[in-house]
């Protein structure tokens, strides 16, 4: 008979809440939905509206304005995860033998939901590639004649032209970020402000974006190492930087209701993490309780022109 594990839920709870964020939540935040089916909203046009023709009298035919949002349907997928405890791991004269099980599941539980969790970033970073195209004609900072400022700013007046906000995430990976650090009218400019190196704060200075009237902009450098291949046997382990030689600009509104604006977003089903329950059951044949740790997912580009993403090169 199958039974609510309250230790090990709460445990999986805060064991999500006690972790730093990582690139998929920095550009694509969490966001608990009701059930694994429903909708969500998508901006299709941002915080921009179009301009249209508002002339017409009484009773004449109307015209059909462009809402600001629609609500589009998900569906999350299973990925849930299970944790046996076979009889021969309790010890003889462990006491009560559901609690020995329990505390032997515990032990276990972190590691696997650190598996999930990084498996998950990988996924997510590789569906959001795979929806979002690296802007054309753009990127190629290793140039002798390469202006990455001047052409990150034009990126951002044609975003906040199209969305009516600005970018307020600015993802880097670590390739990109150098390959930006190297660049000779980068150099100039870290020089001109007495600076010794590119910073964060003297980006966002040469970028003009200052954080007043809008969402202040937070910035991330980061790798994600994953592995190349397979787990195995003697299989020798290589990893890979998941973002690649990535520069991501999009758009997440703070106050992380269901109907903010965001450019990216990850779905869930449980609360505040998500874990949505944790039930045990023992089965004979097998000689193990098992704990089964409900888990759905899916990502969703909830405002597709709010998605920039570069290929440094």
């Amino acid at each position: 008979m199958n039974q609510f594990n309250y230790p090990i839920y709460n445990y999986a709870v805060g064991w999500f809440n006690r972790q730093a964020p990582n690139p998929l939540d920095f550009i694509a935040p969490a966001l608990s939905v009701d059930g694994v089916t429903g909708t969500f909203k998508r901006y299709p046009q941002g915080y921009a509206f179009r301009q249209v023709d508002t002339r017409r009298a009484p009773y004449e035919e109307a015209h059909i304005v462009d809402v600001l949002a629609e609500d589009v349907p998900y569906l999350l997928e299973d990925h849930s995860l299970r944790i046996g405890v076979d009889d021969s791991e309790i010890k003889p004269g462990a006491g009560n033998k559901k609690e020995a099980a329990d505390q032997i599941a515990l032990a276990k539980t972190g590691s696997l939901l650190a598996t999930w969790r990084t498996s998950s970033i990988a996924a997510g970073l590789a569906y959001f590639r795979q929806q979002v195209e690296a802007k054309s004609g753009k990127g190629a900072w290793s140039g002798v004649d390469a202006d990455p400022i001047k052409e990150l700013r034009e990126l951002m007046a044609e975003y906040e032209a199209t969305n009516g906000v600005l970018p307020n995430r600015f993802l880097f990976s670590t390739a990109a970020w150098n390959t930006l650090c190297d660049n000779a009218a980068v150099a100039d400019l870290v020089a001109y402000n007495d600076a010794k190196v590119l910073t964060p704060a003297l980006l966002f200075k040469l970028l003009h974006l200052t954080g007043e009237g809008q969402t202040a902009p937070q910035f991330l450098k980061a790798t994600v190492p994953v592995g190349v291949h397979r787990p195995g046997a003697e299989v020798p382990f290589k990893g890979s930087n998941a973002l690649g030689s990535d520069v991501w600009l999009t758009y997440v509104d703070d106050g992380q209701q269901i109907g903010d604006m965001c450019g990216m977003r990850q779905l869930h089903a449980g609360g505040e993490s998500p874990v949505e329950h944790v039930e045990s059951y023992y089965e004979r044949g097998k000689k193990t309780t098992f704990y089964e740790v409900g888990l759905h997912r899916a990502y969703a580009v909830t405002a597709p022109s709010c998605n920039i993403r570069l290929a440094i090169s």
